[in-house]
Protein backbone atom coordinates (compact mmCIF):
# COMPACT_ATOMS: atom_id res chain seq x y z
CA UNK A 1 0.00 0.00 0.00
CA UNK A 2 1.23 3.31 -0.90
CA UNK A 3 0.32 7.00 1.10
CA UNK A 4 1.30 10.32 -1.06
CA UNK A 5 3.12 12.29 0.96
CA UNK A 6 4.45 15.82 0.45
CA UNK A 7 7.34 15.71 2.67
CA UNK A 8 8.51 15.00 6.23
CA UNK A 9 10.13 16.94 8.85
CA UNK A 10 12.42 16.04 11.91
CA UNK A 11 13.24 17.20 14.58
CA UNK A 12 9.55 19.35 15.16
CA UNK A 13 9.27 20.56 18.54
CA UNK A 14 5.76 22.00 18.22
CA UNK A 15 2.36 20.55 16.68
CA UNK A 16 2.22 17.99 19.57
CA UNK A 17 3.60 17.42 22.71
CA UNK A 18 7.73 17.22 22.99
CA UNK A 19 9.86 16.44 19.90
CA UNK A 20 7.86 15.10 16.87
CA UNK A 21 8.70 13.68 13.47
CA UNK A 22 5.89 15.46 11.20
CA UNK A 23 4.44 14.27 7.99
CA UNK A 24 2.68 16.30 5.13
CA UNK A 25 0.42 14.46 3.22
CA UNK A 26 -0.74 15.66 -0.13
CA UNK A 27 -3.91 16.05 -1.69
CA UNK A 28 -7.03 18.37 0.03
CA UNK A 29 -10.44 18.47 -1.23
CA UNK A 30 -11.81 21.10 1.07
CA UNK A 31 -9.48 24.04 0.17
CA UNK A 32 -10.10 26.33 3.32
CA UNK A 33 -9.74 29.92 2.84
CA UNK A 34 -6.17 31.52 4.15
CA UNK A 35 -5.02 27.86 4.46
CA UNK A 36 -1.31 28.63 4.74
CA UNK A 37 -0.35 25.28 2.79
CA UNK A 38 -2.47 25.30 -0.76
CA UNK A 39 0.22 23.83 -2.66
CA UNK A 40 -1.21 20.47 -1.14
CA UNK A 41 -4.57 20.72 -2.29
CA UNK A 42 -3.62 19.29 -5.86
CA UNK A 43 -3.04 15.38 -5.93
CA UNK A 44 -0.36 15.92 -8.68
CA UNK A 45 2.50 17.24 -6.10
CA UNK A 46 4.12 14.87 -3.75
CA UNK A 47 5.45 11.49 -3.92
CA UNK A 48 3.81 7.93 -3.55
CA UNK A 49 6.09 6.27 -0.67
CA UNK A 50 5.70 2.36 0.59
CA UNK A 51 3.94 2.88 4.12
CA UNK A 52 5.62 -0.37 5.63
CA UNK A 53 8.85 0.94 4.05
CA UNK A 54 8.04 4.28 5.59
CA UNK A 55 7.22 3.00 9.19
CA UNK A 56 10.11 0.59 9.01
CA UNK A 57 12.61 3.50 8.56
CA UNK A 58 10.91 5.23 11.08
CA UNK A 59 10.78 3.21 13.66
CA UNK A 60 14.30 2.69 13.70
CA UNK A 61 14.86 6.36 15.07
CA UNK A 62 12.01 5.87 17.58
CA UNK A 63 14.49 6.49 20.77
CA UNK A 64 14.99 9.52 19.56
CA UNK A 65 11.87 11.40 19.67
CA UNK A 66 8.25 11.28 21.39
CA UNK A 67 5.60 11.06 18.48
CA UNK A 68 4.85 11.06 15.08
CA UNK A 69 2.08 14.20 13.61
CA UNK A 70 0.57 13.82 10.52
CA UNK A 71 -1.24 17.05 8.91
CA UNK A 72 -1.36 18.21 5.36
CA UNK A 73 -3.28 18.36 2.76
CA UNK A 74 -6.02 15.95 4.05
CA UNK A 75 -4.76 13.09 6.01
CA UNK A 76 -8.47 11.44 6.14
CA UNK A 77 -8.75 11.49 2.53
CA UNK A 78 -6.34 8.63 2.44
CA UNK A 79 -8.05 6.85 5.08
CA UNK A 80 -6.95 3.31 4.57
CA UNK A 81 -3.12 4.31 4.45
CA UNK A 82 -3.67 6.83 7.80
CA UNK A 83 -5.18 4.05 9.48
CA UNK A 84 -2.38 1.34 8.15
CA UNK A 85 0.58 3.42 8.51
CA UNK A 86 -0.79 4.41 12.19
CA UNK A 87 -1.53 0.57 13.20
CA UNK A 88 1.78 -0.40 12.15
CA UNK A 89 3.45 2.14 14.46
CA UNK A 90 1.40 1.35 17.40
CA UNK A 91 2.46 -2.35 17.19
CA UNK A 92 6.15 -1.56 17.10
CA UNK A 93 6.56 1.01 19.41
CA UNK A 94 4.97 3.84 21.80
CA UNK A 95 5.02 6.49 19.37
CA UNK A 96 1.65 9.02 19.76
CA UNK A 97 0.42 9.99 16.50
CA UNK A 98 -1.27 13.09 16.38
CA UNK A 99 -3.18 14.23 13.21
CA UNK A 100 -4.96 17.80 11.76
CA UNK A 101 -8.54 16.91 9.95
CA UNK A 102 -10.33 19.55 8.28
CA UNK A 103 -13.30 17.43 8.93
CA UNK A 104 -14.78 17.76 12.48
CA UNK A 105 -15.02 14.28 14.20
CA UNK A 106 -18.74 14.20 13.86
CA UNK A 107 -18.28 14.11 10.70
CA UNK A 108 -15.36 11.50 10.42
CA UNK A 109 -17.48 8.99 12.29
CA UNK A 110 -20.28 9.18 9.92
CA UNK A 111 -17.93 8.96 6.67
CA UNK A 112 -15.83 6.15 8.69
CA UNK A 113 -18.21 3.91 10.74
CA UNK A 114 -15.70 1.50 11.67
CA UNK A 115 -13.93 3.73 13.50
CA UNK A 116 -10.75 2.42 13.00
CA UNK A 117 -9.33 5.81 13.37
CA UNK A 118 -9.63 5.39 16.82
CA UNK A 119 -7.41 2.93 17.96
CA UNK A 120 -4.62 3.74 15.28
CA UNK A 121 -4.32 7.19 16.33
CA UNK A 122 -3.81 8.84 19.39
CA UNK A 123 -4.83 12.55 19.25
CA UNK A 124 -6.98 14.77 16.54
CA UNK A 125 -7.42 18.24 16.22
CA UNK A 126 -10.25 18.80 14.02
CA UNK A 127 -12.39 21.26 11.54
CA UNK A 128 -11.90 23.45 8.70
CA UNK A 129 -9.38 25.86 8.98
CA UNK A 130 -11.87 29.26 9.81
CA UNK A 131 -9.57 32.81 8.75
CA UNK A 132 -11.86 34.82 11.16
CA UNK A 133 -11.57 33.16 14.29
CA UNK A 134 -7.66 32.84 14.11
CA UNK A 135 -5.86 31.91 17.49
CA UNK A 136 -3.03 33.12 19.09
CA UNK A 137 -1.67 29.76 19.99
CA UNK A 138 0.71 27.99 17.23
CA UNK A 139 -1.63 24.42 17.75
CA UNK A 140 -4.45 25.50 16.14
CA UNK A 141 -5.70 27.64 13.30
CA UNK A 142 -9.03 28.92 14.30
CA UNK A 143 -10.89 28.70 17.63
CA UNK A 144 -13.25 26.19 16.38
CA UNK A 145 -11.14 23.58 15.98
CA UNK A 146 -10.99 20.73 18.80
CA UNK A 147 -8.29 18.68 20.46
CA UNK A 148 -9.52 15.11 21.09
CA UNK A 149 -7.85 12.55 23.01
CA UNK A 150 -8.72 8.73 21.50
CA UNK A 151 -8.66 6.20 24.37
CA UNK A 152 -9.69 2.39 23.93
CA UNK A 153 -11.64 3.17 20.34
CA UNK A 154 -13.12 6.06 21.97
CA UNK A 155 -12.94 10.03 21.72
CA UNK A 156 -12.49 12.44 25.03
CA UNK A 157 -12.65 15.97 24.02
CA UNK A 158 -9.21 17.85 25.55
CA UNK A 159 -8.28 21.26 26.22
CA UNK A 160 -4.79 20.85 26.53
CA UNK A 161 -3.55 21.92 23.25
CA UNK A 162 0.38 21.58 23.61
CA UNK A 163 0.94 25.57 23.20
CA UNK A 164 4.53 26.10 23.45
CA UNK A 165 4.81 29.34 21.19
CA UNK A 166 7.64 27.75 18.97
CA UNK A 167 8.23 27.15 15.58
CA UNK A 168 10.28 24.56 13.67
CA UNK A 169 12.24 25.56 10.87
CA UNK A 170 14.51 23.02 8.61
CA UNK A 171 16.35 23.68 5.78
CA UNK A 172 16.53 21.06 3.13
CA UNK A 173 19.58 20.69 0.79
CA UNK A 174 18.18 22.22 -1.93
CA UNK A 175 18.48 25.42 0.35
CA UNK A 176 14.15 25.02 0.57
CA UNK A 177 12.74 26.60 4.35
CA UNK A 178 10.01 24.62 5.69
CA UNK A 179 8.22 26.04 8.92
CA UNK A 180 5.78 23.55 11.31
CA UNK A 181 3.71 25.87 13.34
CA UNK A 182 0.67 27.82 12.87
CA UNK A 183 1.83 31.68 12.04
CA UNK A 184 -0.13 34.55 14.38
CA UNK A 185 -0.96 37.81 12.80
CA UNK A 186 2.34 39.25 10.64
CA UNK A 187 4.63 35.97 12.10
CA UNK A 188 5.03 35.43 8.50
CA UNK A 189 6.70 38.96 7.90
CA UNK A 190 8.73 39.34 10.81
CA UNK A 191 10.28 35.89 9.32
CA UNK A 192 10.82 37.28 6.61
CA UNK A 193 12.25 40.57 7.45
CA UNK A 194 14.36 38.60 9.78
CA UNK A 195 15.98 36.47 7.31
CA UNK A 196 16.88 39.51 5.06
CA UNK A 197 18.53 41.30 7.83
CA UNK A 198 20.65 38.57 8.27
CA UNK A 199 21.40 38.01 4.47
CA UNK A 200 19.01 34.93 3.68
CA UNK A 201 17.90 35.70 0.07
CA UNK A 202 13.91 34.18 -0.60
CA UNK A 203 12.50 33.32 -3.78
CA UNK A 204 9.04 33.49 -2.73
Amino acid sequence: MYWKINRIQFPVYNLGPGKRLAIWVQGCSLACKGCINPELWTENGGKNIEIASLASSILTIKNHFDGITITGGEPFEQYNALVAFGSFIKMKSILNILVYSGFTLEELTKKFPDKLFMNSLDYLIDGRFERDFAVSDNIRGSSNQNFYTFEGGKSVKDNNQFFNGKWSLNVTKANQIFMAGVPKKDDMNSLIGYLKDSGIKLDL
